[in-house]
């Protein structure tokens, strides 16, 4: 053995010592991070030659930064962990940065690690490209992200940089948003002590143990005072790793269950308690009568943002309301509790709550769904094709919605259980769906193959406007071998815009794309590429696609299904959230065409 080998196993009486760039990864690796996603650039390059170092860690390219870092939320999402990118100074981590900011904004895990210009060359201000000026801070794009990040490791010495690594990959966890590595790439061959490494990083949040029992406490008691409770669902259960608890206790409380636009699927459809989707004036009948009509409404990690909230109107008074949120609890307005994580106070609840004196509540029935006026018709309408394609899905299938009808037309069907949804329904960058799906389809392979999860199929519903933002992740796909079933909705440019405002003015006109040449052009081969490509213009043409065995059961690569819809034809969830904003919205909307 050398001595070289004797010395990093610590066999020598020297400490344990390893390449910083090797700790990096191992640690990346030790936190359930399986694939890296980015864009090599010559500050990264030797940072990223170490991924190949690390058993079980894979390099997985995309076409462009932004994409990488839109792959990595999707595969975050679906892990119900952390995905990484890995880009290059200046050029690479500002072309990432709106992504991040959605990760941000949606509470999303995301490690961005930045390959950085040498020590030396920041403190000489040197004119190294992809930097800005005579005399450059080569810390002025690191400075650009800080509102979007929970933390940042900003490395410039080998000392300490490991502690710094594992606090920041923590903070990721706790704080569920993104995180920086700086890494300049002088430091990258520095070695290191390696022996935190035997000790896997304590990603729990810090809480008061008092303040857990109290708050629930005070929650229970609000509950047992209580006639007619309701809960509240939201997606921040999902983002702070308590779906687990949260299913378990709502077995035990036997009160009606609502979802959001961004928590479908989170509780099982089927569940004996589940109502239906509260998005205020713009929910289903009855729903909004139900949640309005309990005196307490229990709401577990909520999101409220407009598109979460029918623009607003869900209007739970403050008196009525107990937020459980990721760190806080507020009860009634008049009790605040901090330092209690969710997950901690859904399971002290758990523990503590006595069934005897819960109070019995009956189940909202709902109406039918009443029936829509141009149900007779043979072309593909919104009132149709959501419900369709629910029907299309399967246990453990991901869904993801673009911003768009999609993203409000979806959530009007009902899923089969343990589906997934996401969609990027705050942030709302259009182009964020097709990437994701791109991460998504990575991440459900990797824990298919680990039997951490049944396998499920990636289900991408986008829109033309949408797809020509980020449309070269669709040669990953072919590229990478993954195979989700791309369902392209072609309504002829901006349809979600056109609803807004300038229904027919030329800026919500897109690029017309022939798409069955999309395939062969990211160099799928002929054969294949035609027997996976379809299109559909009538509901007749889009049942039978929806039959075939190969669009069921994709293998090899993507199955793009291009369906013509109508441009002033939009989901009524979607319709009547615009009309929240006033009588000139609904007039422009009449005027335009729209119902």
């Amino acid at each position: 053995m050398s001595d070289k080998s004797e010395q990093a196993n610590g066999t020598n009486g020297h400490a344990e010592m390893v390449p910083l760039g090797r700790y990096l990864w191992t640690r990346i690796k030790q936190i359930g991070i399986s694939r890296v996603f980015g864009v090599p650039g010559d500050f990264n390059l030797t940072l990223l030659d170490h991924v190949y170092d690390v058993e079980g860690l894979e390099w997985v390219g995309n076409t462009n930064e932004l994409n990488a870092a839109y792959a990595a939320d999707g595969y975050s999402r679906v892990k119900h962990g952390a995905g990484c990118l890995v880009t290059t100074h200046g050029v690479g981590e500002l072309s990432a940065l709106n992504a991040i900011a959605g990760s941000m904004t949606e509470q999303v895990k995301v490690i961005h690690i930045v390959g950085q210009t040498s020590r030396r060359m920041q403190e000489n201000k040197m004119m190294i490209h992809h930097s800005i000026g005579f005399e450059p801070d080569h810390q002025m794009f690191n400075k650009a992200s800080t509102a979007f990040r929970v933390a940042a490791a900003e490395l410039q010495s080998e000392k300490g940089a490991p502690e710094e690594i594992d606090r920041v990959l923590r903070e990721c966890f706790v704080k569920s948003g993104p995180v920086y590595i700086f890494v300049p790439i002088d430091l990258v061959d520095l070695p290191v002590p390696s022996t935190a490494l035997k000790t896997p990083l304590d990603l729990s949040p810090p809480q008061d143990k008092r303040a857990v029992e109290a708050a629930a406490e005070a929650t229970l008691e609000a509950i047992y005072d209580s006639q007619n409770p309701a809960l509240l669902v939201d997606c921040l259960v999902d983002r702070h790793d308590s779906i687990d608890e949260l299913k378990t206790l709502l077995d035990k409380l036997p009160f009606p269950i609502y979802s959001t636009n961004m928590s479908k699927g989170l509780i099982d459809e089927s569940h004996p308690n589940y109502v239906g989707l509260s998005n205020g004036i713009p929910s289903r009948i009855g729903v909004s009568a139900g949640i309005k009509a309990s005196d307490i409404v229990i709401n577990f990690g909520l999101l409220p943002s407009d598109t979460n909230s029918g623009g607003f109107t869900r209007n739970i008074p403050r008196d009525r309301s107990i937020d459980l949120n990721p760190h806080t609890v507020n009860i009634r307005g008049d009790k605040i509790f901090s330092d209690t994580p969710l997950k901690a106070i859904i399971q002290t609840i758990i523990e503590k709550v006595d069934k005897a004196r819960l109070p019995s509540v009956k189940k909202p029935s709902l109406p039918e769904r009443p029936l829509e006026d141009d149900q007779d018709a043979t072309h593909i309408t919104q009132s149709w094709i959501w419900h369709q394609l629910a029907s299309f899905l399967e246990p453990h299938d991901v869904v993801l919605g673009e911003t768009g009808t999609a993203a409000f037309g979806m959530p009007d069907a009902t899923y089969p259980d343990s589906t997934q949804w996401h969609t990027q329904t705050y942030y709302g960058s259009i182009g964020f769906a097709t990437p994701a799906a791109f991460g998504a389809d990575v991440a459900l392979s990797e824990m298919a193959a680990a039997s951490s999860r049944p396998r499920g199929r990636t289900v991408l519903v986008t829109g033309d406007g949408s797809l020509m933002l980020t449309v070269q992740e669709i040669g990953n796909m072919v590229k990478q071998k993954a195979s989700p079933i791309v369902f392209l909705i072609n309504n002829a440019g901006y349809t979600i815009e056109r609803v807004i405002h300038g229904a027919k003015q030329s800026y919500n006109d897109i690029v017309p794309f022939d798409y069955s040449k999309m395939l062969p052009f990211f160099n799928m081969p002929a054969e294949q590429a035609k027997a996976s490509f379809h299109r559909a213009e009538t509901k007749k043409e889009l049942e039978e696609i929806l039959k075939l065995d190969r669009v069921k059961k994709p293998e090899g690569g993507p199955q793009i299904v291009e369906i013509i819809m109508d441009a002033m034809d939009v989901p009524w969830r979607l319709a009547t959230q615009i009309a929240t904003r006033g009588p000139e919205a609904v007039k422009e909307m009449k005027e335009a065409g729209f119902k």
